[in-house]
């Protein structure tokens, strides 16, 4: 039997993983016969590129982040905090609009199921309709573990970010459609199947599912169709160095421009997906190629190194292709990300870490040039990671072998056959 899908990625200054988690599955379920629309929300230019319809939901759809400056570091220490901060939903007639506008669209499509990726307000409107819900998570969107996207962090997550607690305003909402209390944010995020794309020894959720079954199925990641005219990867015969940084949401024009400064002169090939923010204005060395939007999986089989942002679909998916990594992280989740999948796996180095102090302030530490109070990692501290990682073998034999395991996770994850189960169980039968 086929089903109708809808999707709601997370939009709310989120980067272009979330929307392509949901792409992912949005074409295996297209492929099975499913009827499947996406929500105006995410970044809606790569579904309608990819060919699934997206559907009004007035009066505001979430949005990428408009390009003004940004923190060099954002401190989210739990989704409760990115749901305060990004989205303002400590304010409940925030929460009401929104999950009034995914209701309609519940109610215009007729879906038989939902799939959200970090989308707390759709959960609830497909609840209140009783659709099942899908939901696409890392580990750190449903820990019970205090901090879960900072769990280094010696204080509680709103001395960081002291915006109004959104936690009162989920409990009353849920309450209100007849749902019961919320005790933590991250219970949101749990669907009547949970989908981590990674693996339980990489990123253990560390404690019972709240709701519903929890399954590990392996990096989702979305290559988009590459523009016309984009260049290549170029073929040299030197050290092969691939640079993601990100989308443009959360990055700096001044930390894309240290990492060509530092890899500037050097005896490497590199290639540079831009993202959507840096159409010009950098000063780029003869040995660098910039590209735009690219797919990942040709410079990822393309390269030697990658040095990235620590976005969980990007360092995941250079892990899958074995590849190491050198991580310069933006943000607490990205830090983690190279603290536990890049430093404990031994599949490359962490260029930058953060502390906390009992006032609620950031301390970070560049890893070769020690404490610093720059916004972005030193120059020197970039070439010397690539070098580091360049120059010893043993990284890439540990992401190999991790890779080896995500492939074969991946690989026998049925996703369909996964989702459509989320409509059984919440039928109370087995199909």
């Amino acid at each position: 039997m086929s089903e109708r899908v809808l999707f709601f990625p997370w939009g709310w200054g989120g980067g272009a993983a979330y929307t392509g988690r949901c792409l992912v599955l949005a074409q295996a379920l297209a492929e099975a016969g499913d009827s499947v629309a996406f929500a105006d929300c995410g970044i809606s230019a790569m579904v309608r590129e990819a060919g699934f319809p997206v559907l009004d939901s007035a009066p505001e759809a979430p949005r990428p982040p408009d390009r003004h400056p940004m923190p060099p570091y954002l401190p989210f220490a739990d989704v409760e905090r990115v749901f305060a901060v990004a989205a303002t939903y400590h304010r409940i007639e925030r929460v009401r609009q929104r999950v009034a506008a995914d209701t309609r669209l519940i109610e215009a499509y007729r879906p038989t199921v939902v799939v959200i990726d970090m989308c707390p307000t759709a959960a609830l409107a497909a609840r209140a309709a009783g659709i099942p819900v899908v939901s696409l998570a890392d580990a750190d969107f449903i820990t019970p573990r205090p901090n879960g996207w900072m769990p280094w962090s010696t204080v509680a997550p709103r001395d960081l970010l002291p915006h109004p607690p959104s936690l009162p305003v989920w409990d009353r909402m849920s309450r209100e459609l007849g749902l019961g209390p919320v005790a933590r944010a991250e219970h949101l995020l749990w669907g009547e199947v949970t989908l981590v794309s990674s693996l339980p020894e990489l990123e253990p959720v560390e404690g019972p599912p709240h709701r519903g079954d929890l399954h590990y199925v392996g990096p989702m990641y979305w290559n988009p169709v590459v523009a016309a005219g984009t260049p290549t990867p170029p073929e040299t015969g030197r050290p092969k160095v691939y640079v993601t940084i990100g989308s443009g949401g959360t990055v700096g024009r001044q930390a894309l421009q240290n990492v060509l400064d530092a890899c500037a002169g050097q005896p490497w090939s590199v290639y540079v997906s831009s993202g959507f923010a840096f159409e010009g204005d950098l000063t780029v060395p003869d040995n660098v190629v910039v590209a735009g939007f690219t797919g990942l999986d040709t410079p990822l089989t393309w390269a030697d190194v990658v040095l990235s942002h620590g976005g969980s679909a990007t360092v995941l998916a250079t892990l899958e292709h074995g590849k190491p990594s050198v991580v310069m992280p933006f943000m607490s989740e990205q830090e983690m990300n190279g603290r536990q999948l890049v430093e404990a796996t031994g599949s490359g180095v962490l260029l930058r870490t953060s502390a906390t102090t009992a006032h609620g302030r950031l301390s970070f530490s560049d890893r070769y040039s020690g404490p610093s109070d720059q916004p972005c990692v030193r120059v020197g501290d970039v070439r010397q990671g690539i070098a580091e990682v360049l120059g010893d073998a043993r990284f890439t034999e540990r992401a190999a072998r991790w890779g080896a395991r995500l492939r074969e996770r991946r690989g026998s994850a049925d996703l369909v056959a996964l989702a459509h189960s989320a409509v059984a169980r919440a039928a109370g039968v087995s199909r």
